[in-house]
């Protein structure tokens, strides 16, 4: 379960084999082109079968606080909100698949996902966001081209959406 392998010359020994790898593109920067988070997931699940959004949340985040530790690297950590919005988006491009479900303390259930063993190496894996949505324009933008794009898009200044006045006193 647990791999040995080098990282800038440093021998980790918590990290799996897989995990090794994305810690290197950590180190050079590279996660630009692949995704850290849908390689990590594509190899944990490889590794245990199945697991559920919270306990992969939680491997996750260890993995990557070692690897900044170990590193000397800031690496930005993804709130379980938003790493479980990134898992429906692999549930939705059928990269990962319903398996089972638990019940957990209280009224809550455990719901875990597997692999979707037809598309372990699909190029999906890669960059999923883009996957799922191509139309979206994903280069990164200096802040000139951030300006020129809000004054093409205004927000509207429509009426406020919310709760009406209370009015003292009187019918309406």
């Amino acid at each position: 379960m647990a791999g040995s392998g080098s990282i800038g010359g440093m021998v980790e020994k918590e990290l799996r084999d897989f995990e090794i790898d994305i810690a290197r593109s950590f180190k050079l920067g590279g996660y630009a082109v692949v995704s850290p988070t849908a390689m990590w997931v594509r190899g944990h699940l490889l590794d245990v079968n199945s697991d559920y959004v919270y306990g992969m949340w939680k491997r996750y985040v260890d993995f990557k606080k070692l690897v900044s530790e170990r590193l000397m690297v800031t690496i930005r950590q993804d709130s379980y909100s938003s790493f479980r919005t990134f898992i429906y988006l692999l549930r939705k491009l059928r990269l990962v698949l319903f398996d089972r479900e638990e019940k957990a303390r209280g009224y809550f259930r455990k719901k875990y996902y597997r692999l979707n063993r037809r598309r372990i190496n699909d190029p999906s894996w890669k960059r999923p966001f883009q996957t799922a949505y191509p139309v979206t324009d994903w280069k990164k933008k200096t802040p000139r081209e951030i300006d020129k794009l809000r004054k093409k898009y205004p927000r509207s200044k429509g009426k406020r959406v919310g709760r009406p006045p209370k009015y003292f006193g009187g019918s309406l």
